[in-house]
Order: structure tokens, then C-alpha cells, then sequence
């Protein structure tokens, strides 16, 4: 109900916003759905895109367990990204499908996990905050990425544009039918795991525990520093999976501006749904259903500008949906005065 609340007052103030800006609410709300929604091709984009917007959110969520805050889902992707494309131009590029898919995917999680790394050490053993290391990593992961496709890794075919060359066609992700393709269920996957890991996972638990107080889990018997490891790991691999996913499924090769955001993304999202794994699922579908209806926006003649001012009204109205509900209003009678 609060969710519900949220949405229909985003929708509301994002509608007297194109009131203001000069547009028609209901022509921009229906572009909207049409670029999003509107039909199979449509909904097909929308499924792909959610991909790696819900994996990374997926790992935000994770972290946030045990109180960490991965703010580097955007360099992780990049670098499992990386490490996906390298594995699929060197490593498995005369290899079956069913040996060099898997193996794109698992280097990709790795990769990612391994960024994610990085920033879990200093955090474990030096008290280092995850909040500045994993932000200062995603530019190092977006640099690295940039400096191998215009120079190592450039495509001479591409005309200096920067690409690396494509990967061989045996090690792209196939499609599951109607253009949606096979990393839609593996975020489906992802996110049953990740919700069966809450409802009885004794190291979420231990997480948690550890992320609520470090005298506390100390006491209780538990070692924080092997667990804000292992969850950052898991959290970076999730990133990094959804790199190889896009590597595999949509650019195939190793670009750059290979994400347009979708770690950052991932954090919105994450917190659209409460952290929860299976609420992540339809709000990463909703979120990328606004990205995609932008381009339907812009062909309306609407500036394609709102669905990305409507992508932080929605977040603003639901968290502070969420934070009036703690509240009752209780009206209170006014006391007569005694004679």
C-alpha cells in the first residue's frame, strides 16, 4: 500500500511537472508505456535492460546485509565486463558454445568479484569505509576499460571508434524467445537465490549480526572479517556477471560507455525495493521500462529529459512514503475549560 502510494504521488507531481514544462501529461505517460510496455518488442527491450540494473542491484542489496555500503556495482560491472571479454577473445574464442558461455559468464562474476575485493581488504582489516573505495574504484574500472579499447584491445576494423573486436558467435548468450535473451533468467535465478539465502541462511544471519555491531557478533562467537569479505565478493560478483551478461548478450565486444549508469541504477533500485530480493525483480522492470520509454518520448516530440526527472520523483515519493507511514495522525478534542 505504501509502494502504491508512492508511485501514484510520483505520477502525480511528475504530471504537473510536464504541465509546467508545456506538455500534455496523458501523450507523455502513454510514450511512456508504448516505448516501455507498449508491445513485444518493446517489453522484450525492457526484460533485456532490466538485466543488469536488477544483478547489480541484487548485489547492493546483498552487501547491505551485513551493513556495507557498494557503491562500486558500476566498476564491477566494468571490470567482469573485462574480464568476460578477455575470456571470450583469447581464451574460448574457438571453443562449443556450451563450454565458452559458461566460462564468459563465470570469468565475468569472478572479475567482478574480484574489484569487488579490492575494496573489502582495507575495509576488514583497516576499518577503510567501502563508501570511498568502492566510489574511487568504478573510475579506475570505467579508465581501464577505456584505455584497452582505444589501445591494446582497439578493433582496427572500427575506425578508431572505441570497440574491441567482436566476439566469435559460438560465445554470445543465445535468446530465450520473442528477443529476450537467457540473462533475464539468470536474474530470475539469481534473485530465488538470494531470497532462499534470507529465509534461512546462516550467513546472512551472521551478516547481519556483524553489520548491527562488531562487539556484539564478537561476542556472539563470530569473526566479521572473513564475512564482510565473502558477502562483498558475492555483492561484486553479481556486478560482474552482469558485465559478461551485456559483453555476451548485447554489445558483444568490450566498448566504451558500455553501462549508461547501471550500477547506479542498481542502488536505486535496491532501495525501491526495500531490499528485498524478489521485490527487485518487478522494480528493476519498472526502472528499465522508464529508460526505454525515453526514446518513445523523444519520437512524441517530448524531451526525452522527463522519464530521466520522473526516475528520482519516484525514488523521493516511495522513501518518503516510507518514512511518513512510521507516523499516525490523531486528532485530538479540545479540552473544555471548568467554570
Amino acid at each position: 500500500m505504501r509502494l502504491v502510494a508512492g508511485i501514484a504521488s510520483a505520477i502525480l507531481l511528475g504530471a504537473l511537472l510536464i504541465s509546467i514544462s508545456g506538455h500534455e501529461p496523458l501523450i507523455a505517460f502513454s510514450a511512456l508505456w508504448r516505448g516501455g510496455f507498449g508491445n513485444a518488442r518493446a517489453l522484450a527491450g525492457t526484460l533485456n535492460k532490466s538485466v543488469p540494473i536488477g544483478l547489480c542491484a541484487l548485489g547492493v542489496a546483498l552487501a547491505y546485509r551485513a551493513r556495507l555500503w557498494n557503491i562500486g556495482a558500476e566498476g564491477q560491472l566494468y571490470f567482469g565486463a573485462f574480464a568476460a571479454a578477455g575470456t571470450a577473445l583469447w581464451l574460448v574464442k574457438d571453443l562449443p558454445p556450451v563450454v565458452s558461455v559458461p566460462s564468459i559468464l563465470l570469468m565475468g562474476a569472478l572479475g567482478g568479484g574480484f574489484w569487488a575485493l579490492l575494496a573489502a581488504l582495507p575495509r576488514a582489516f583497516l576499518g577503510v569505509s567501502e563508501i570511498l573505495s568502492t566510489l574511487m574504484l568504478n573510475y579506475v574500472a570505467i579508465l581501464w576499460v577505456n584505455y584497452l579499447v582505444v589501445g591494446p584491445w582497439a578493433d582496427p576494423l572500427t575506425f578508431s571508434f572505441p570497440y574491441s573486436p567482436p566476439i566469435a558467435v559460438s560465445a554470445e548468450l543465445p535468446k530465450l524467445g520473442f528477443g529476450v535473451h537467457w540473462g533475464f533468467a539468470l536474474f530470475l535465478t539469481a534473485a530465488a537465490l538470494l531470497w532462499l539465502m534470507d529465509m534461512g541462511s546462516r550467513t546472512l544471519y551472521e551478516a547481519r549480526v556483524a553489520g548491527d555491531g562488531i562487539i556484539v557478533a564478537r561476542y556472539a562467537g563470530i569473526s566479521s572479517v572473513p564475512l564482510i569479505i565473502g558477502i562483498f565478493c558475492m555483492a561484486g560478483a553479481l556486478a560482474g556477471l552482469a558485465g559478461a551478461v551485456e559483453v555476451a548478450a548485447s554489445t558483444h565486444r568490450l566498448q566504451s560507455g558500455l553501462s549508461p549508469g547501471y550500477g547506479f541504477m542498481g542502488i536505486l533500485v535496491a532501495w525501491l525495493a526495500g531490499g528485498r530480493a524478489l521485490a527487485i525483480v518487478p522494480c528493476a522492470i519498472f526502472y528499465a521500462g522508464l529508460l526505454n520509454g525515453g526514446f518513445a518520448l523523444q519520437v512524441s516530440g517530448i524531451p526525452p529529459a522527463i522519464s530521466t526527472i520522473l526516475q528520482p520523483l519516484l525514488l523521493l515519493c516511495i522513501l518518503a512514503s516510507l518514512a511518513l507511514a512510521r507516523y499516525r495522525l490523531r486528532l485530538l478534542r479540545p479540552r473544555l475549560r471548568q467554570p
